[in-house]
C-alpha cells in the first residue's frame, strides 16, 4: 500500500508540469515493475515514455524503499537530486544522467551501499564531488563527467570494489575539478578472467578535460585488464582499457612506473574462440609535462590482440598519446616493444632521429618537434606528412599548415585526401573561414563523383555565375539537380552556408542520405524554419551526420554559418555512411 500510495504522489508531481501532457497516467504503471507486492523497478526512461520528462524529480521516489533499479535518463528534468534517494538503500543501478540537473550531488547518495552502477553524466551539477560516494565500496561504474564540478578528487573513491569484476569505469572527466590526482586511484583494479567464455569489461579511468594540477602519481593507474582470457570454452571479445589523463595542467616527468600498466584488451588469449581484440589507450596529451619519455614505457603491457588460440580473431585498436607537452630528449627505442595502432607525439621538444623500431599499423605523429633524420620507411605509409621525408627536421603534419589544431584535422586531411579540396592556396586550408555556396557545389560535386561517378547536368540560366568563373561547373550541376536552393536564377555564389542549408544540401546530393518521413520535433531552436528543412536536419541526424550543437535541450543552431572545418566533417560522416552501406 505504501508503494501504490509513493506512485500516485509521483505521477501528480509530474502531471503538474505542463511538458508532461501527453504523457498518459492512467495505469500506476506501465514502467514499474512489482514484486511480492514491492516496487522493484521504475524505468522512468524517454525511451520507454516516448517522449521526456519535464519538471523536478519528486522527493516521493524515495518513499519506494524497495527499489532495486531507478532510471530516469535522458529526460529535461531540472532542479536538484532530493536528498530522499539516499533512503533506497536496496538500490543497485541508478541513473539520472542527460538532464538539466543542477545544485549539488547529495551526499546522503553515500548510504546506497548496494549500487553498483551510478550515472549523473551530462548535468549541470556544481560544487565538490562528496567523500561519501567512497562509501559505495560495490560500484563498478561511477559516471560524473559532463558536469561542473570542482575542488578536489575526494582520494575515497579509490574504493570501488572492481577486484575480479569485468568492469570498473571510474570517469570524472568534463569537470572544472582541480588539485593534485590522488594516489590512492592507483589501487584501482579490474580483471575479467573467468574459467569459461565470457567478454572482457571495460576498464576506464577518466580524468581528462579538468583543471588537475601537480605530477602523474607513480601508481596510477592500477592493473586494468579488460582481457577476457578464457580458460577453458571459448574466449569471448577483449573489452576497452583507458587511462586517459589529457587536457589537463599536469606537470612533472612522466613516472616510470607507468611502464607497469598492465592495458590488456586481448580477447580469448587462452582459449580457442574468435575473440576479438578491445581497445587500450594511454592518454597524457595537453599537459605541461616534461623530461625524457621513460624507456620503461616500452614495457606497457597494451595487449589489443585478437585470440592467440586456434581460430584468430580481430585485433583492437592501442594508443599512445603524448602529444602537446614539454617532452625532450630522443624517442626511446625501447617503444618498438610496443604493437601500437596509434602513436602521437606531436608537439613536443623530442630531438634526434626516430627510431626504426617502432611499430605502428594505423597512425603515426610526430611532427612540431626538433626530430632530424629520415622517417623510417615502414612507417612512411602511416602519417599525414607533406616535406621532405628524408629530413623532417621541419616537418609539419598534413597536406596543410594551419589545421593541426583543429579539432576536425583528420576529417580536413581526408577530404583532401579524396581530393575533394585543394585547400585555399599555398599549403592552407583556412579552417575557420565561412564556407561559400560555390565553394560547397564544388565539395559536393566531387564527393558525389568520388562516390557514385561523374554526375550528369544540365544548362541553368544563373543570373550571376559568369561564363568563366572557375565553379560555374560546379554550380550548374548543383542548381540543376536541386542541391543548392536558386531564387529568381540568383545563385548567390559568395553568400555563406548555414548549417540548415548544409542539411538540405547533403541530403539532395547523396543518395543514402534522406530527410525524415516525419516532422519528429527533436530540436529545440527550429522556429521559423520551414518544415522540408527541419525534416532535412532530422535525416542527417537520424543517419549520424551531425549530432546537433548542444543538447539540454537538444539543438541545432540552424542560422549558425559553417567553417570549411565543420564543412570536412559533415563530409566525411556522409561519405563513410555510403561507404558502410556499400
Amino acid at each position: 500500500m505504501a508503494d501504490c500510495i509513493a506512485l500516485v504522489a509521483i505521477r501528480n508531481h509530474f502531471k503538474n508540469y505542463v511538458g508532461n501532457a501527453d504523457l498518459s497516467w492512467n495505469t500506476p504503471w506501465a514502467w514499474a515493475t512489482i514484486t511480492d507486492g514491492r516496487v522493484v523497478r521504475l524505468d522512468l526512461y524517454s525511451g520507454n515514455l516516448r517522449t521526456k520528462l519535464y519538471g523536478t524529480i519528486p522527493p516521493q521516489i524515495g518513499n519506494l524503499t524497495g527499489l532495486e533499479y531507478l532510471s530516469l535518463r535522458n529526460n529535461q528534468l531540472s532542479g536538484s537530486i532530493p536528498a530522499e534517494l539516499g533512503n533506497l538503500t536496496g538500490l543497485e543501478y541508478l541513473s539520472l544522467s542527460n538532464n538539466q540537473l543542477s545544485g549539488s550531488i547529495p551526499a546522503e547518495l553515500g548510504n546506497l551501499t548496494g549500487l553498483t552502477v551510478l550515472y549523473l553524466w551530462n548535468n549541470k551539477l556544481s560544487d565538490a564531488i562528496p567523500s561519501e560516494l567512497g562509501n559505495l565500496t560495490n560500484l563498478i561504474r561511477l559516471h560524473l563527467n559532463e558536469n561542473q564540478l570542482s575542488g578536489a578528487i575526494p582520494p575515497k573513491l579509490s574504493n570501488l570494489n572492481c577486484g575480479n569484476h569485468s568492469d570498473c569505469v571510474l570517469d570524472l572527466s568534463r569537470n572544472n575539478l582541480t588539485g593534485p590526482i590522488p594516489p590512492e586511484l592507483g589501487n584501482l583494479t579490474c580483471s575479467s578472467r573467468s574459467s569459461h567464455r565470457g567478454p572482457g569489461g571495460d576498464c576506464t579511468l577518466n580524468l581528462s578535460h579538468n583543471n588537475l594540477t601537480g605530477p602523474i602519481p607513480p601508481g596510477l593507474g592500477g592493473n586494468l585488464d579488460c582481457s577476457s582470457r578464457a580458460v577453458f570454452g571459448y574466449g569471448g571479445d577483449g573489452g576497452d582499457c583507458t587511462l586517459d589523463l589529457s587536457h589537463n595542467q599536469l606537470s612533472g616527468a612522466i613516472p616510470a612506473q607507468l611502464g607497469n600498466l598492465n592495458l590488456d584488451c586481448s580477447g580469448g588469449a587462452d582459449a580457442p574462440g574468435f575473440g576479438g581484440g578491445g581497445d587500450c589507450a594511454l592518454d597524457l596529451s595537453h599537459n605541461n609535462l616534461t623530461g625524457a619519455i621513460p624507456s620503461y614505457m616500452g614495457n606497457l603491457n597494451l595487449n589489443c590482440s585478437g585470440n592467440r588460440g586456434s581460430i584468430g580473431g580481430p585485433a583492437g585498436v592501442c594508443t599512445l598519446d603524448l602529444s602537446h607537452n614539454n617532452l625532450s630528449g630522443a624517442i626511446p627505442p625501447e617503444l618498438g616493444n610496443l604493437e601500437l595502432g596509434t602513436l602521437w607525439i606531436h608537439h613536443n621538444r623530442l630531438s634526434g632521429e626516430i627510431p626504426a623500431t617502432l611499430r605502428i599499423s594505423r597512425w603515426f605523429r610526430f611532427c612540431n618537434n626538433r626530430l632530424t633524420g629520415a622517417l623510417p620507411v615502414h612507417l612512411r605509409t602511416i602519417v599525414y606528412f607533406s616535406g621532405n621525408i628524408d629530413d623532417i627536421s621541419s616537418c609539419y603534419e598534413g597536406t596543410f599548415r594551419d589545421d593541426d589544431e583543429s579539432v576536425h584535422l583528420a576529417n580536413i586531411e581526408r577530404i583532401a585526401d579524396l581530393e575533394i579540396t585543394q585547400g585555399c592556396g599555398q599549403q592552407r586550408f583556412c579552417p575557420s573561414r565561412t564556407v561559400t555556396r560555390a565553394q560547397m557545389a564544388a565539395f559536393l560535386h566531387r564527393a558525389v563523383t568520388r562516390l557514385y561517378g561523374e554526375p550528369g547536368s544540365a544548362e541553368v540560366q544563373l543570373t550571376d555565375v559568369g561564363a568563366d568563373v572557375w565553379y560555374r561547373s560546379y554550380a550548374q550541376w548543383a542548381a540543376a539537380n536541386g542541391v543548392v536552393r536558386v531564387t529568381g536564377g540568383a545563385f548567390n555564389p559568395q553568400g555563406s552556408v548555414t548549417r540548415a542549408d548544409m542539411a538540405e544540401m547533403l541530403v539532395a546530393a547523396f543518395d543514402h542520405l534522406t530527410a525524415s518521413s516525419e516532422f519528429q520535433d527533436l530540436f529545440s531552436d527550429v522556429s521559423g524554419i520551414p518544415y522540408a528543412t527541419i525534416q532535412a536536419m532530422e535525416g542527417i541526424y537520424d543517419a549520424g551526420v551531425t549530432t546537433g550543437c548542444g543538447t539540454n535541450p537538444l539543438r541545432y543552431c540552424p542560422t549558425k554559418e559553417v567553417t570549411r572545418a565543420q564543412m570536412a566533417s559533415f563530409l566525411v560522416r556522409a561519405i563513410n555512411l555510403a561507404s558502410d552501406n556499400s
